[in-house]
């Protein structure tokens, strides 16, 4: 850097700025301003020249227009050594540059935001001048975040100038900055005109992590976060365990997802994606244990999840099963004292923060050569719509198992059969090739619990053999979408076995 050296200021974002700015007089900057950063400076008492005394062109447009001018953009443009053509223009050279930008992610976020607001925080003058500043990396140090400030200071108190390594992350930081902020605006403005999924895939997600590794200790994976997300898996704050792994993160997402789609007290047990046990219960002790022993074979070694703040009486249930980890809202002092002493301190142990909701955003998976995007939000469930097709109806309490176990349904791999009794499995059948097969694993994991269950399939039965399955163990009614071309001799078995079914238009496949 030639001297005298000069620093332009522009930030919405004033944490740490005086400490910087003293630190870069002290190391002799000229620091350039705009009217808002320029008077902090001065109220620190540090001499600082504005952006308008510079340029002669003050603030317009109520403040839209402030730093858009050739002489900022030729001071930071220019490359080294061209004194010449910047004195044609009455420029001087800038040498670093600091800039964060309007809170527009911040601002959508908040409840009841109007177009208008969120229009007025789309910045333009600061994403050019970080811009411009990151393309001339090889002179320009560029600083988007208040986190390098000190970074940036001790590369100057030791090397007297910012190095080149740096400046080209300071540099990818910055167009990691401005892409992020123009894909939250695209996103927003879609989402606005009513598209479900935008016309085009722009992603605004920053890395949390790395993890241990991912599917199998050959494969890297990494964490990554939406913008200002709810509660959340990717958000949960671990508060013992290993270093998190890429299957880890996933179960307790699974976990998650199902607990949080019940009010009461719920709880959830899965392996390798997906529910071995769901129970909901007045209390929540109940509700764990009920969906332990649901399979408690499947269960061993498996991640629960919790919709509630864990007591005691969960964490002395608990205390006892071999499990891998748990993800709830939060824990009593005594409940997590008890869990952290599961597996010699390695027991994975995550709360999440801010309110439990249901999910409503999209999914995504990649494909080659692409990625594929669904939505996740769910009908409402009217059972009042079920048609029921057999001679003997379902009872209210069977009604009312149906709904449960169509909760359950949509987080269980296809093919898939739920068996539940009393608001709480009693055996799942999953990702199955065959009906027929879910049906029987169904029916062995229950045992006599069966017996009297109700029935869930996430599709139509295309024969008849699934469903004398489900009768010679016991079930006493069947819901299922329908659809097949041989529904008539599947509704004729099911008259056949004397049990009830309904069809409930409503397919839950989940690949």
């Amino acid at each position: 850097m030639i001297s005298p050296r000069r620093a332009l200021l522009s930030v919405s974002d004033k944490e740490g700025l005086v400490d910087f700015c003293r630190g870069l007089r002290e190391l002799d900057f000229e620091l350039l301003g705009t009217e808002g950063t320029a008077k902090t400076l001065r109220e620190a008492g540090l001499p600082v020249t504005t952006v308008a005394d510079y340029t002669g062109l003050h603030e317009g447009l109520g403040g839209r227009v402030k730093t858009l001018h050739p002489r900022i953009f030729a001071g930071i443009l220019a490359p080294r050594g061209d004194e010449k053509d910047l004195e044609d223009l009455g420029a001087k050279s800038i040498d670093l540059v600091v800039v964060n930008l309007y809170p527009f992610e911040a601002t959508v976020a908040k409840p009841g935001v109007g177009l208008e607001e969120a229009i007025e925080n789309i910045d333009i003058g600061g994403v050019s001048l970080i811009r411009a500043a990151a393309k001339n990396a090889s002179r320009v140090a560029v600083v988007v975040r208040p986190s390098r400030y000190a970074d940036v200071l001790k590369a100057l108190r030791l090397e007297k100038s910012v190095p080149a390594r740096l400046r080209e992350a300071l540099a990818l930081e910055a167009f990691e900055c401005t892409s992020r902020y123009d894909a939250a605006i695209y996103n927003y403005l879609a989402k606005k005109q009513g598209h479900a999924l935008p016309p085009a895939l722009r992603l605004a997600y920053e890395k949390i992590a790395d993890l241990r590794y991912g599917e199998n200790p050959y494969q890297k994976a990494a964490l990554y976060r939406e913008p200002f997300p709810h509660a959340a898996t990717a958000t949960a704050e671990k508060l013992q365990g290993k270093e998190l792994s890429y299957n880890n993160l996933i179960d307790l997402d699974a976990a998650l997802r199902v607990a949080t789609e019940f009010e009461r007290p719920t709880a959830v047990v899965i392996k390798h994606t997906n529910p071995s046990g769901v129970a909901v219960s007045s209390r929540l002790a109940e509700a764990y244990e009920a969906a332990h022993d649901a399979d408690p074979i499947s269960a061993y070694g498996g991640v629960v999840g919790l919709n509630r703040t864990v007591d005691i009486a969960t964490a002395r249930k608990m205390k006892g099963d071999v499990l891998d980890a748990v993800i709830a809202p939060g824990y009593e002092p005594e409940a997590l004292d008890l869990l952290k002493a599961k597996k010699k301190g390695t027991f994975l142990i995550l709360r999440t923060s801010g309110e439990l909701r249901k999910d409503h955003g999209v999914d995504m998976v990649r494909v080659l050569g692409g990625v594929l995007l669904q939505t996740t939000d769910f009908p409402e469930l009217r059972p009042e719509q079920f048609k029921v097709v057999t001679k003997v109806a379902p009872t209210a309490d069977q009604m009312k198992e149906i709904v449960f176990g169509i909760r359950v349904s949509r987080f269980v791999k296809s093919n898939s059969i739920v068996l539940s009794k009393g608001e709480r499995t009693v055996g799942i059948g999953a990702g199955q090739m065959s009906r027929v097969d879910s049906c029987r694993i169904a029916c062995d994991k229950a045992e006599d619990k069966a017996r009297g269950s109700v029935a869930v399939s996430d599709a139509y039965f295309p024969f008849r053999d699934g469903l004398d399955a489900l009768a010679k163990a016991g079930v006493a009614a069947v819901a299922q979408p329908g659809g097949s071309i041989r529904d008539a001799e599947v509704i004729a078995a099911a008259d056949e076995h004397g049990i009830a079914m309904v069809f409930t238009g409503l397919r839950l496949f989940k690949h």
